[in-house]
C-alpha cells in the first residue's frame, strides 16, 4: 500500500502504486473501488475531514474529490494558478485547499471556486529553517499541521499563523485521533497530545512483516505493510 487513510466512520482507504483506491469497511471487507483514468502518481489521500475523499497528484498537478461511493467529480488542476509546483495539498474546513508551493517552500490557501490564492506565506520567513522537507499537510481542529522530514511537525492556526514545532523523529506520516497525533516508529505506536505535547506509546503485536502505515479507530488499530493489512481490536485508555 502506498497511502492509507480512514474516515469518521472507521472505513479504511488504501491506494496502490498504480493509483487505484479501495474502500474497506471497519472489518476489512471491500465495499468500493476507484480506478483513475489519469496516469499520475497519487501524492495525497485525505478522507478524514469531510464526507468526501480528496486525492492529489503532484506529477500532473491535479486533484479530485470522490463521494462516499468513490464516484469522481471532474479533475481540477493548479496549472492556471500562480504556483511554481504544488508539492502538497489538503482540504480546509471552509472548502478551500491548503497547499505547499515549492521554491522556496510556501504555505498558501487556494480558493477552488474562484481559482485564486487567499493566503500565502514563505515558510522561511516564519521559521529559521533553510532545509525544509515537507512531506505531509492536513487541517485538524482549526489547526494546520505540516509534517517535515527534518524538523518534525510544524503547527499553524487556521489563518496560517505559525504556532510551534512538535519534535518527532524520522519522516513517518502522522495522523489525528481525538486530541492526539500518532505515528509509527518501528514496532511502536507513538501518540503526542496536540495541546501539551505529552507522549504515550503502545507496543504493537510482533510480526515478521515491516509495517508501513498505521490507522487508529475507536476500537481497532489497522496496520498495513506493502502487501498485507492487519486489524487488531484494542481497548482505548
Amino acid at each position: 500500500m502506498e497511502y492509507c487513510n480512514i474516515d469518521r466512520f472507521g472505513n479504511i482507504y488504501l491506494s496502490d502504486k498504480t493509483g487505484n483506491l479501495r474502500k474497506l469497511n471497519p472489518l476489512g471487507e471491500q465495499i468500493a473501488q476507484f480506478a483513475s483514468q489519469h496516469y499520475g502518481k497519487l501524492s495525497a489521500l485525505e478522507s478524514w475531514t469531510s464526507l468526501r475523499v480528496f486525492l492529489f497528484y503532484q506529477d500532473i498537478q491535479q486533484f479530485v474529490y470522490l463521494d462516499r461511493f468513490l464516484n469522481q467529480s471532474e479533475f481540477l488542476d493548479f496549472s492556471s494558478a500562480q504556483f511554481r509546483l504544488v508539492t502538497l495539498a489538503s482540504p480546509s474546513s471552509d472548502n478551500q485547499l491548503w497547499i505547499i508551493d515549492s521554491g522556496p517552500a510556501t504555505l498558501a490557501k487556494y480558493d477552488i471556486n474562484f481559482g485564486s490564492v487567499t493566503f500565502s506565506q514563505v515558510l522561511n520567513q516564519l521559521i529559521d529553517a533553510p532545509d525544509l522537507k515537507p512531506n505531509q499537510l492536513f487541517e485538524y481542529q482549526n489547526r494546520v499541521y505540516l509534517g517535515d522530514s527534518n524538523l518534525g511537525i510544524l503547527v499553524f492556526d487556521n489563518l496560517g499563523n505559525y504556532i510551534q514545532t512538535i519534535d518527532k523523529p524520522g519522516g513517518k506520516l502522522v495522523y489525528p485521533f481525538k486530541e492526539e497525533l500518532y505515528f509509527l516508529k518501528g514496532n511502536r505506536l507513538h501518540f503526542i497530545s496536540i495541546y501539551n505535547q505529552n507522549q504515550r506509546i503502545i507496543e504493537l503485536p510482533e510480526n515478521q512483516t515491516d509495517y508501513k502505515h498505521v490507522l487508529v479507530t475507536e476500537k481497532s488499530i489497522v496496520l498495513a505493510s506493502s502487501q498485507d493489512l492487519f486489524i487488531y481490536s484494542y481497548t482505548p485508555r
